[in-house]
């Protein structure tokens, strides 16, 4: 199960960043489309549909980490960690959802993304750097007086 969840780790993190560019190719979309036509709603929401599509893929990665976590028995630190990755990403869909009726909620959309991309990357890092639950610390030889 480490296995799984090492790699589980390091895939939702790529496709955490896959997820940035698709929301930079809808905005760009948008700006190059306005300049040469008048464009609709529709038109500007068509070039955010991949990343709406990838962002419910990423929540349902997360369950599966949070899942493999417990079922692993990875340890509270793992769990915590992926159960908080979840909740970022439970909140990033609802915030997706009303940021399209309130576009001052999209600054949320945006910071939380952040958070998102923070918290995937340590979770990536210390499954890969062989850090989880603090092991690298714990087998340390103590400092010299």
């Amino acid at each position: 199960m480490r296995t799984t969840f090492r790699r589980l780790s390091a895939i939702l993190f790529i496709v955490v960043v896959v997820q940035v560019a698709f929301a930079a190719f809808g905005a760009f979309d948008a700006v190059h489309r306005a300049d040469k036509v008048a464009i609709s709603k529709k038109t500007i929401e068509n070039g955010f549909n991949v990343h709406g599509a990838l962002g419910t893929l990423i929540v349902i990665l997360m369950l599966l980490l949070l899942i493999v976590a417990a079922a692993g028995r990875l340890g509270p630190a793992m769990v915590r960690l992926s159960g908080g990755i979840f909740a970022l990403g439970v909140i990033q869909f609802l915030l997706g959802v009303v940021s399209t009726s309130a576009p001052a909620v999209g600054l949320l959309h945006g910071l939380n993304a952040l958070l998102i991309f923070s918290a995937t990357g340590v979770l990536a890092h210390r499954m890969w750097a062989g850090d989880h639950a603090g092991a690298r610390r714990a087998e340390a030889p103590p400092a010299a007086a």
